[in-house]
């Protein structure tokens, strides 16, 4: 059974002859009431106080899960980012070495046919040379020949053939 501050303030005894002085009695009910008048306070209060304390430490549970769950994501975006950097700086690389392979090649596709060309000028420069040095030779035969049958040179010599 619980007892009130009312209940200690109405409870009444019954007046026997060798009881206890009634004035005293009713002195110490009032202390006792007003004590425990104080004491039912303070646990309200603190009952209160638990109850607020509690929405807030729940507040704050979720805040940091929320907190918690935030940096995971963050952690995880982050994580993928530089996954994707490493991968796309991968494919950079792996491009930039396809296109200088493919530039060196063209590069040494080219040295070839500028030195085939260049065999194919020098073969056309020595021919020339040899075909000039034939018709040369044959216009001075010629205008040794002329010289000879017209005026009568005898004894000179035709110059030497160049090769």
């Amino acid at each position: 059974m619980k007892v009130t501050p009312l209940d200690i303030q109405q409870k009444r005894f019954h007046v026997a002859f060798r009881g206890y002085e009634r004035s005293e009695v009713e002195a110490f009910l009032d202390v006792v009431r007003e004590e425990m008048e104080g004491l039912v306070r303070e646990v309200t209060e603190l009952r209160e106080f638990h109850q607020t304390y509690d929405e807030r430490m729940r507040d704050y549970r979720d805040r940091e899960d929320t907190l918690k769950s935030t940096m995971i994501t963050t952690h995880k975006l982050a994580e993928d980012l530089r996954e994707n950097a490493r991968k796309e700086a991968a494919l950079l690389v792996k491009d930039a070495e396809i296109k200088y392979q493919q530039t060196l090649e063209r590069a040494r596709e080219e040295r070839l046919r500028l030195e085939s060309e260049l065999l194919e000028l020098r073969r056309q420069k020595h021919h020339f040379l040899e075909d000039m040095k034939k018709t040369i030779n044959m216009h001075l035969e010629m205008v040794h020949f002329e010289e000879g049958s017209g005026e009568g040179t005898a004894g000179q010599q035709p110059p030497a053939k160049a090769d």
